[in-house]
């Protein structure tokens, strides 16, 4: 899914060469949800940083044909691998869903929001609805090469939870909630922490103000707190 483009997008963004990159797989998750890999050859990025997609010729500029999507491989991963809804049924997923291996589109304009600290932390907590996971699962398992994070997981769904099987063992506190009980999840989570401690927030724009608005109330400070929004 898209994201938000602000202020900070403009500032954050790194311009890279447009490039090619090919098509090898795709995996179903769950319902209409489905992960896209591409050969990584050649593409630089870091954990928690989005990229633009185009699949077509030129003028598919003009014709939906492009989004910003997270990445939800790890550096140096094989494979780049992004996720996404397709029922939509929009040009762009409706051609993402047609690619056949070896096929080719086009990646531009990496950038970020969200990143993981230099230095090590306290812990680090993640908080995410749905495919807002997608950065998350990036984060997860660069933080967990790395060694030395302590990492809570807090992922609210009403179906399947995405990446679920993979993240939980890498995390020391996993949380896979139902909409029911996941501000007091949250509040519960943040309640007691260390001020050395970074909250990343990730999912639709009520869920981020509801998650805020919780973490606020647990006493945690708005500098200690990372969000992508995705539309």
């Amino acid at each position: 899914m898209p994201l938000v483009k602000t202020k900070q997008t403009r500032k954050t963004r790194k311009q890279v060469p447009r490039m090619k990159i090919t098509f090898t797989r795709k995996v179903h998750e769950y319902d209409d949800v489905y992960s896209f890999f591409f050969d990584a050859t050649g593409v630089k990025y870091r954990a928690g940083q989005y990229t633009h997609l185009r699949v077509g010729g030129a003028l598919d500029f003009f014709l939906g044909s492009i989004r910003e999507l997270s990445f939800a491989s790890a550096p140096g991963d094989p494979e780049l691998m992004f996720s996404m809804h397709v029922g939509s049924k929009s040009k762009f997923k409706e051609k993402m869903s047609a690619l056949q291996p070896n096929d080719k589109i086009s990646l531009f304009g990496t950038g970020a929001h969200i990143k993981l600290p230099e230095s090590r932390p306290a812990s680090l907590v993640f908080i995410a609805g749905g495919v807002g996971m997608t950065p998350f699962r990036s984060m997860i398992l660069e933080a967990h090469k790395a060694g030395n994070y302590p990492m809570t997981l807090v992922q609210v769904q009403r179906g399947d939870f995405l990446y679920r099987k993979e993240l939980k063992p890498l995390v020391s506190d996993y949380n896979a909630v139902r909409p029911e009980a996941f501000v007091d999840t949250v509040k519960n989570v943040a309640r007691g922490r260390s001020d050395d401690v970074i909250f990343y927030v990730c999912g639709s724009s009520r869920l981020i103000a509801s998650v805020v608005e919780a973490l606020n109330e647990a006493g945690v400070e708005k500098d200690s707190i990372q969000i992508e929004n995705y539309k």
